[in-house]
């Protein structure tokens, strides 16, 4: 099934700031461009300040209009965190955090390096965690806000070789439960996304060939998914149209999770490159940890 363009309501977001880590590329450089073309003000952050320009100027350029401001960070350093939630309200309170920035490791559980372990991590829950911490006591102080998690599939099911990568995005669902159920009545709604596997640089080739061929039958809708298609969800969570959900894992997967084929032979068969996405051919497809 072809991926259809990705609509958004104009302006939804106008007057709104918003915070989205991981900025750079993929799923986080999707999601700046969609806030800026709905009217927010974006701070996007990560660790490479020409790439983080790169996505501003398209994402201005996109909205027609300069939305998008960036801050280099690395949020495994508490005191760059800490200087990140102060730039972030520097120009009045916000509205929106975007939980995006993450890592990933193809190693089998046995194998996993203490280092490696720690790296992820830190990475992926010990710095959303302390970020979703800081933002929210503002935002609890301000009258409330939003805060939107990207988990993924793998904090729902096992995939291998990936045990520790699956135990952090577990543990962002249950930060994203913890956070909803401590602050709702304080007017914080937090929620969480769950990609399945999406075109972005994360994890370059491993999905090419014979491995692409093996791993689409998984996926009932025939194809992988959009960073664009995450970045539409993300903005649901964020919006008033979602004001009643709160501490959901969002699934977006192309129902890859909904069940299984009792045997291969069962599964249809790929679709051959082309048949997805033809405008993101040329890119490589990749398994979607964000």
């Amino acid at each position: 099934m072809p991926a259809p363009a990705v609509r958004e309501p104009p302006l939804r977001f106008e007057g709104r700031r918003v915070l989205v880590t991981g900025g750079s590329s993929g799923i986080g450089a999707a999601t700046v461009s969609a806030f800026a073309r709905a009217g927010a003000s974006v701070l996007a952050t990560g660790r490479d300040e020409q790439r983080l320009a790169s996505v501003a100027a398209s994402a201005d350029a996109g909205a027609g209009a300069a939305r998008v401001r960036t801050f280099r960070a690395d949020l495994c350093e508490e005191s760059e965190l800490e200087s990140l939630v102060e730039e972030a309200w520097s120009e009045g309170p916000l509205d929106v955090l975007v939980n995006n920035a993450g890592v990933g490791s193809a190693e089998p559980f046995l194998e996993v390096a203490t280092g490696t372990l720690r790296r992820i991590i830190e990475t992926n829950l010990v710095a959303p965690f302390l970020l979703a911490q800081r933002t929210a006591r503002r935002m609890v102080a301000s009258g409330g806000g939003v805060i939107v998690n990207v988990a993924s599939t793998d904090a729902l099911v096992a995939e291998s070789p990936f045990a520790a990568y699956c135990a952090s995005k577990a543990g962002i669902l249950a930060l994203t439960r913890s956070i909803a159920w401590e602050l709702g009545h304080l007017g914080v709604r937090c929620n969480a996304i769950c990609p399945g596997l999406t075109r972005t640089p994360m994890v370059g080739a491993d999905l090419a060939g014979d491995l692409k061929d093996a791993y689409l039958p998984r996926i009932p809708l025939g194809r992988v998914g959009l960073a664009e298609e995450q970045a539409a969800a993300i903005l649901f969570l964020a919006s008033e149209e979602a004001s009643f959900v709160n501490g959901a894992p969002l699934l977006c997967d192309g129902g890859q999770l909904a069940g299984f084929w009792y045997h291969p032979r069962h599964a249809p068969a790929p679709q051959r490159p082309g048949a997805d996405h033809p405008a993101a051919e040329p890119e490589t497809p990749e398994r979607g940890c964000p």
